[in-house]
C-alpha cells in the first residue's frame, strides 16, 4: 500500500524502540522488514501496530510498504478512540509523528498511560459514547449504505439488491449509528399507513457485532415510533428453512429484541429464499 494512504492510531513513539528498529532495519538497508498490520472499517485503514516501522521507512522516503490484513480480534472501539484522538491532534499520515519521538518515561505517561485508562472506562461501558441520530442528506445516507452493505457480503451479496438499497434508503427515515465520530452502522425505515415501521434495510460493520449496538439502534426506532403513535416494528429475513449460519445469528439478534414470527413467504425473494416476516410491538 501507499504509506500515506494508512492512518496512524498512536500519537507518539518511543525515542528507545525507534533507536532499536533503526539499527535492525539498517543492517538490511530498509529492504526486509516483516509486513505491517493494518485493518480496513469503512474506508479507513489503519495501522494496528508497526508504527515505528512504518515511520522508519518513511524516514527513508520509502513511498509504498508490505501490509497485511490484521486477523486478531482486538478492541475496535478503542481504535476508534485513536483514530479521533490522531484526527483531533491533525495527525492523519505517518510523517505527521516526526516531531513526536520522546524519551520511554515521557511515552509512558503520556501514551501508554492514556491508553490504560481510557481502555478501563471502554470496558466498563464500551457504548458510553455511542450515539443514534437520524440522517437527512440523501447522498450522505447512500454513501452509509453501501459502505456498510459491501463490508458484508455474508448477508448482502447480491448487487443488484445493494445497488436497490442504495438509491431508496436516500427517500426513507434514516438512523445512523457513531461512536467517536465513526458512523458504524445504521437502518432506514419504511412507515407503512401510520401503523407499522418496517425495518427496511439494517447493516453495521461485523466488527461491532455483538456489543449492544443494534439493540441500542433498535431501541432508539422504537423511541421514535412512540413520538408518532406508531403501534408495530416489523422486520424481513431468511426463514429457518434456510441454511444460512450468519442469518440464524440475525434472526436471534431480532428476537432478543422483542421480535416474533409472524409469517413466512416462499414466493417473495424465490423458493431458495423463504422470508420470514417478524413483528414486535412498540413498547
Amino acid at each position: 500500500m501507499k504509506l500515506d494512504e494508512i492512518l496512524p492510531t498512536q500519537l507518539y513513539i518511543s525515542k528507545s524502540k525507534y533507536e532499536h528498529n533503526l539499527k535492525i532495519l539498517e543492517k538490511s538497508n530498509f529492504k526486509k522488514y516483516q509486513p505491517l498490520p493494518v485493518k480496513k472499517i469503512g474506508e479507513e485503514i489503519f495501522f494496528t501496530d508497526g508504527h515505528t516501522r512504518a515511520f522508519i521507512l518513511w524516514q527513508q522516503e520509502i513511498t509504498e510498504i508490505n501490509v497485511y490484513d490484521d486477523p486478531d480480534r482486538l478492541d475496535w472501539i478503542m481504535y476508534l478512540l485513536n483514530l479521533k484522538w490522531c484526527r483531533d491532534s491533525n495527525i492523519i499520515s505517518i510523517g505527521d509523528l516526526n516531531d513526536r519521538i520522546i524519551e520511554e518515561r515521557e511515552y509512558q505517561r503520556e501514551w501508554l498511560d492514556l491508553c490504560s485508562s481510557y481502555q478501563q472506562k471502554i470496558s466498563q461501558d464500551p457504548l458510553a459514547d455511542l450515539v443514534v441520530e437520524m440522517e437527512k442528506s440523501s447522498k450522505i445516507k447512500a454513501q452509509i449504505c453501501e459502505q456498510i452493505l459491501r463490508s458484508l457480503p455474508q448477508w448482502f451479496g447480491i448487487e443488484k439488491a445493494i445497488l436497490h438499497y442504495i438509491e431508496d434508503v436516500k427517500t426513507l427515515p434514516f438512523f445512523k449509528i457513531s461512536i467517536y465520530s465513526k458512523t458504524i452502522g445504521f437502518c432506514a425505515i419504511k412507515v407503512n399507513y401510520g401503523v407499522n415501521a418496517d425495518l427496511y434495510v439494517l447493516g453495521i460493520f461485523k466488527e461491532f457485532h455483538g456489543k449492544g449496538i443494534g439493540k441500542r439502534l433498535i431501541g432508539t426506532i422504537n423511541e421514535y415510533c412512540k413520538q408518532l403513535n406508531i403501534p408495530y416494528m416489523s422486520v424481513k429475513t431468511l426463514s429457518e428453512k434456510h441454511p444460512d449460519k450468519n442469518y440464524w445469528k440475525t434472526r436471534k439478534f431480532y428476537e432478543k429484541c422483542g421480535f416474533k414470527p409472524f409469517e413466512e413467504f416462499t414466493d417473495l425473494w424465490g423458493e431458495h429464499s423463504p422470508c420470514l416476516y417478524m413483528i414486535r410491538e412498540v413498547k
